[in-house]
Formats: structure tokens, C-alpha cells, sequence
């Protein structure tokens, strides 16, 4: 993994680029991820008049290497430019580039390795450019003359994409010019400087905003800040017609006083009157042009106006991964952006509150997850574990109760069954989903009173089977739907199929906490109302213990954050779902756990042959993999003196054999790209 040694900022000026922001931030961080620097992504909304800032606020939840400025107006790109740099004076250098993908991203690290050769400036200049006819005329004929008469060692394909030292950053924002052109202060900065030739592209999002209003007061700008060419010109213009004018007075006297001239003249007087007024209007228009540029530079008003910042401000350091330069298995913090805010708030009133114990967040929790997934009611629990105990005591689990369990799940599920006085027995799973069936659960029926079907990885089990099943051997159905939270059965929540199922929201889960919070949904008003007694001590209104219960009730505060991160459930399940198909299109061959119809995917699971050769191989390559669940639950040897453990074959093998891929909503598709082709590597690295 290489050393992150410098800090890099990249400022993008925006204005209408609404199409290309998306791909852009994942060109930029591609092309930047193993060059060795700190990513600082500044953009800069111009005040665009399209939804721009909604997607720049979006890349900024995703990323905390995103930061994002909203001027109070349209200043122009090259103000926007200046009000980027501004904000990246705490990196070690600066590339600037444009938001509508004409200039390419990847000659950065070019760009990089120049300036790392000592260069202070790095000029990406045009070699030949896909741009309308009228619109390459103008940017040649301008870049020739700001050549031929202010700054000469301007490229021939003049430059807006380029790097520059933070020194040399230093030295524009102090010269506090207005009006000016940047790339000029950069040539007229005089640091040593290499030039990169590239093509710039076709233009396929959006329009150009540069209008020709706007490109000839651009060049006149320029030319007045660096150049007094047009000054001199004038005052060469007017030496010129003070010479012809003399000459014609001296000829007009003299032909008169010989009679050579007969005819006033007057039409002729004008005309030339004319000219040397236009020839005068024309130069106060240059002068007034100089003066106003002074006049600009002597106000008081800022150079820019920020109306709204998101992101770390300047000299903050990105609240980035633990591992920086790997790809993460799940990160929290990134799941977390989008709400990241309103998570603060209602954690602070939470802590204000009068009622820190099942107070308001819960209850809000409580109807909202009903709500959400069309249960009658929902019970908070301290964790997902407690809620399978309490939805087994709630349905009439007695001490001795044969519980089937799937022999493949996480050991909370056998755990919460044992601290309910019964006894697990497990089930085999099918071999290519990996979830019990009607068949599996058959098999191990004999004397048992419940079967708690989990669904495992996101995917939901054959409900309506297995529910037929239930019914013909006598058993109740308790749903696990820790790993499930949005998946759906035939548009119906999983969940929602027993007579009470149980939530986790471990962080990690689809719908995270910031700790252990559980859930148990149910149609049952009487079932509910015993869930809310027995998370209390099993105690009544007076505060006698009445029936069964222990101390599980959901934390406030985390009920309060649960609140936010429902904002964003949907969003983040699709988001889930999103990179989930991406791997299925590249990685078949790795033998992945089906997406069955309606799954969310809580982890993307595959089936290598070598697990270990495959970790290993990925994690040097910095992808960091899972293994859910290494050791099938018939052969924990505390479960086999607890439970009934019966052989189960297709368990056993998958626990030899699964992967857990990083798969979380704010994954960079960059980053899903890289874990697909270190798969990919893999394969051809390991082929016979």
C-alpha cells in the first residue's frame, strides 16, 4: 500500500454540469486512489441554475474527502476558480479542472509526478480539441494574441486544466486581483513550469455556459490585466491622425490659396470626423477599461461571497476510513453521511429529554418501523438477540421446547433460543441459497414445538412453504429478520409472516444503531402487549412481576438515531441493491449466493474454492473480506452438549467456503470496481 505523503486538492469549478458531477468524482477518485496523496475534492457551485448542488451535497454525504461551496452568485469560473483555491490552501498542490469532462481526469497523475519532479506548475495544455468551429477560431485567434502581446509563453493550446504548488497558490490569492484572468497570474507567477499535451474531448453532458459575451469580455479582461498593448496602440492611432490631420489642414490652406479647390467638401469632412470620433470612443473605451479594472482592485467588496459550505473547512483533515488506501469491508461513517447532521441533533435531544428510558424516540421508532413495514406493532428490544427470546416467550414457549434453528446462521440465533429454556435442534440449508426449506425443516421435525427460519444475507426464505410445512407438523413460526430489514416476500415485508419475528439493528444491519437494538414485530395486540411487559421484568402497571421477563428495553438514544437513519432507508437499500447487481454481472464465477426476488442485500456472499488463497490475494491488493459464517452451528462444540445436532451436509460445506464481499451503501462505485477486479485478478492469477 503506498505511503498517503502529500495532500492534493482538485477544485472544480461548477456551473450547469448537473449530468457529469456523478462520473466525474468517480473519474478524479479513480485516478487518483494509488498515486500516494491525500484526495481533497473541492467544488465550487457557481450558483448553477440546475440541481447541481443536490448531487454536489450527495457526493459530500458519500465521501468525506468531498468538500462543497455554494456562491451567493454567479461570479464567473475564474472567481470560482480563485474561491477553490481558497479553500485547499491547507494542500500540498492543486489541480484545477473543469466539471463537463472535456478535460480528463486521468492526466493527473502525470500531473502528480511532474510537480513531484520539482515542477511548481504543471500546464495540461490542449494538443487538439473535439469543440464547434466559431468556438476553436475564438480560442486560437485569443490564445495567439494574448501570446503576441501580454504573456509570450502561453501554450499554443492555452491551459485551464493545470497543477500548481502551493506557493504558487499563496501568490495568487495575495495579488487579491478582480477581474483578472487566473491563468495569466499563473505564466506571469514566472515559477519553472512543465507542459502536458492532451485532447480534449467531445462535450456529451449539458451545454457550455461561456457565451461569446462572455468569452470576448473574458479576453478583453485578460489582455487589459497583463498587456498595455492597446493602450499604446491607441496613443500610436492617434500620432498617426495628428500627422494626417496636420497634413490635410497644411493641404487644404494651400490649395485654396491657389484655387485648386472649388468644391467645400463637406460630405468628406464628415466621414473623416466620424472616423476620428469612433477612433476616440474607442480608446476612452480602452482607457475606461484600465481605469475601471484599478478602480476594481482599490473596492472594498470581496472577491467572492460563499452562501453555504459542506465538508470540512480549510486546513480540517477528511474524516477518512481507519485504513486509507483499502477498500473497507463496511464503513459506518459513510453509511452514516447522509444523516450525519440530523444524527447529532436528535442525539442532543435525546440527552434533553425528560424521559431517557422508553420515552419519545421509542415510541417514534416504534410506529415508524410498523409503519414502514406494515406490522401492527413493533416492540423495541435492547438487542436482536433478546428479541428472538422474547418472541418465543411471547408465542408460548415453554422451558424444553424443541426449537429448529438453520445449522447456517449467526450463534446469536441458537444463543437467544437457549436463554429461552429451549432446546435448538438444527436444520440443514439448501445448498445453493443457503436457507432452510420445507424439506430441511421436515427433516429434523420430530418433537419440535417452534422453527425460526432466518433470512440469511438479505435473501427471504420460502415463506408460504415453509409456513405449510409449520402447519401440517404443529410448529409456531418465529421469523429472524436481523440480516433482512426491506427485504420482501410478494410485496410483503419479511417479518410479517409469523406471529412475531425478530429485528436486529447492529450496526452493520441494514438498518444500523450505534449499538445493540433489537425489535419484534407483530400483528398480535395481545402478543405485543406481553413483549412490552417482559422486556420489563414481565412486571404490570403496579410493578408486579407477573410473567416471564428480563431488562431489554431499546436505548432511547438509540431509538433516536434510528429515527434519522429511516430517513434514508430506502435510499440506502437501493443503493445496496445497486452494487449487489454489479458484482453479479462480473463475479458468476466466484459462485455467489443468489439474489432471490425481493432481497436486500445485507452481505454479498461468494464460494471460491481456496477462501483462504482468495482473502489473501484480495487483501493485498486492499480489499478487506468477511467470513459469514466460518464454523456451521452443529459443530460449535458448546452447542453440541446444548442442542440437537444432527449432520448437515450442506452447511458444513458452505461454512468452508463463504466469503463476505464489501457491499454497504456510500461505497464509491470506484471502489466496487476494485473490488471486482482484484476477483477478476484473482481468477486469472489462479487459472490452470
Amino acid at each position: 500500500m503506498l505511503e498517503k505523503n502529500i495532500r492534493l486538492g482538485v477544485v472544480v469549478p461548477v456551473y450547469g454540469n448537473e449530468g457529469s458531477l456523478e462520473l466525474l468524482y468517480e473519474r478524479i477518485y479513480a485516478a487518483t486512489r494509488n498515486i500516494g496523496v491525500e484526495l481533497v475534492l473541492q467544488f465550487v457551485n457557481d450558483r448553477s441554475p440546475d440541481d447541481s448542488q443536490t448531487v454536489l451535497e450527495r457526493l459530500a454525504a458519500r465521501d468525506p474527502r468531498v468538500r462543497v461551496i455554494l456562491l451567493s452568485r454567479n461570479h464567473g469560473s475564474f472567481t470560482a476558480i480563485a474561491a477553490g483555491l481558497a479553500q485547499t490552501v491547507d494542500c500540498d498542490a492543486v489541480v484545477t479542472i473543469s466539471a463537463d469532462l472535456q478535460d480528463p481526469p486521468e492526466v493527473i497523475p502525470e500531473m502528480v509526478a511532474r510537480w513531484r519532479e520539482g515542477k511548481r506548475v504543471v500546464l495540461a495544455t490542449r494538443r487538439k480539441r473535439d469543440d464547434p468551429l466559431m468556438t476553436k477560431i475564438f480560442a486560437n485567434g485569443f490564445h495567439w494574441l494574448f501570446r503576441k502581446i501580454a504573456l509570450k509563453d502561453m501554450p499554443e493550446g492555452g491551459f485551464d486544466f493545470f497543477l500548481i504548488d502551493r506557493r504558487v497558490v499563496r501568490v495568487i490569492l495575495e495579488s487579491s486581483e478582480k477581474k483578472t484572468s487566473l491563468i495569466g497570474l499563473v505564466l506571469w507567477a514566472g515559477f519553472d513550469r512543465a507542459v502536458i499535451e492532451y485532447d480534449r474531448a467531445e462535450r456529451e453532458h449539458g451545454r457550455s455556459m461561456w457565451t461569446m459575451g462572455k468569452k470576448l469580455s473574458y479576453a478583453f479582461h485578460s489582455i487589459v490585466a497583463f498587456s498595455s498593448f492597446p493602450l499604446k496602440l491607441f496613443v500610436g492611432l492617434g500620432l498617426i491622425m495628428a500627422a494626417v490631420s496636420a497634413l490635410g489642414i497644411a493641404y487644404v490652406l494651400v490649395a485654396t490659396m491657389l484655387g485648386l479647390i472649388t468644391t467645400p467638401g463637406w460630405p468628406s469632412l464628415i466621414i473623416a470626423q466620424l472616423l476620428i470620433f469612433a477612433v476616440l470612443f474607442l480608446g476612452f473605451g480602452i482607457l475606461g477599461g484600465y481605469l475601471w479594472n484599478n478602480l476594481e482592485q482599490t473596492r472594498k467588496r470581496p472577491l467572492f461571497i460563499i452562501d453555504k459550505r459542506i465538508g470540512p473547512a480549510p486546513g480540517a483533515a477528511p474524516d477518512l476510513p481507519e485504513s486509507e488506501g483499502e477498500v473497507p469491508l463496511f464503513d459506518l461513517r459513510r453509511v452514516s453521511a447522509p444523516v450525519a447532521a440530523s444524527l447529532r441533533e436528535s442525539a442532543l435531544r435525546a440527552m434533553r429529554s425528560k424521559r431517557i428510558i422508553l420515552g419519545e424516540a421509542v415510541e417514534r421508532f416504534e410506529r415508524d418501523f410498523a409503519a414502514l413495514t406494515g406490522a401492527g406493532y413493533c416492540v423495541g428490544a435492547a438487542n436482536g438477540t433478546d428479541a428472538i427470546t422474547l418472541a418465543l416467550w411471547a408465542c408460548g414457549a415453554r422451558k424444553g421446547d424443541r426449537v429448529i434453528v438453520p445449522a447456517l446462521t449467526a450463534p446469536p440465533t441458537p444463543v437467544a433460543v437457549l436463554r429461552a429454556g429451549c432446546v435448538p435442534v438444527f436444520a440443514d440449508v439448501d445448498p445453493a441459497t443457503l436457507l432452510m426449506t420445507p424439506e430441511t425443516l421436515a427433516a429434523v421435525a420430530d418433537g419440535a414445538r417452534f422453527a425460526v427460519p432466518v433470512h440469511l444475507y438479505g435473501n427471504p426464505c420460502d415463506m408460504p412453504g415453509i409456513l405449510a410445512q409449520a402447519e401440517k407438523l404443529g410448529l409456531t413460526v418465529i421469523e429472524d429478520c436481523a440480516q433482512s430489514a426491506g427485504s420482501m416476500i410478494g410485496g410483503k415485508s419479511c417479518g410479517r409472516f409469523s406471529p412475531a419475528s425478530a429485528f436486529s439493528f447492529y450496526p452493520t444491519k441494514n438498518l444500523g444503531a450505534y449499538g445493540d437494538a433489537g425489535a419484534v414485530l407483530t400483528d398480535d395486540p395481545g402478543i405485543a402487549d406481553k413483549l412490552r411487559r417482559m422486556r420489563f421484568y414481565g412486571q404490570d402497571e403496579a410493578g408486579q412481576c407477573v410473567m416471564t421477563g428480563m431488562n431489554s428495553r431499546l436505548d432511547e438514544m438509540q431509538a433516536a438515531l434510528l429515527c434519522e437513519r429511516l430517513k434514508v432507508f430506502a435510499e440506502q437499500n437501493r443503493e445496496r441493491a445497486a452494487i449487489a447487481a454489479q458484482y453479479d454481472a462480473r463475479l458468476g464465477f466466484l459462485a455467489p449466493v443468489p439474489s432471490l426476488p425481493g432481497r436486500i442485500p445485507h452481505l454479498y456472499v461468494v464460494r471460491p474454492e481456496d477462501r483462504d488463497g482468495f482473502r489473501k490475494f484480495l487483501a493485498k491488493r486492499g480489499v478487506q473480506t468477511g467470513v459469514h459464517y466460518p464454523l456451521a452451528l452443529n459443530r460449535h462444540a458448546y452447542f453440541q452438549d446444548e442442542a440437537v445436532c444432527p449432520p448437515c451436509p450442506g452447511a458444513e460445506a458452505a461454512c468452508g467456503r463463504v466469503v463476505s464481499l464489501p457491499c454497504y451503501p456510500g461505497m464509491p462505485t470506484s471502489e466496487v470496481e476494485t473490488v471486482a477486479d482484484a476477483c477478476l485478478a484473482w481468477r486469472e492469477a489462479t487459472a490452470p
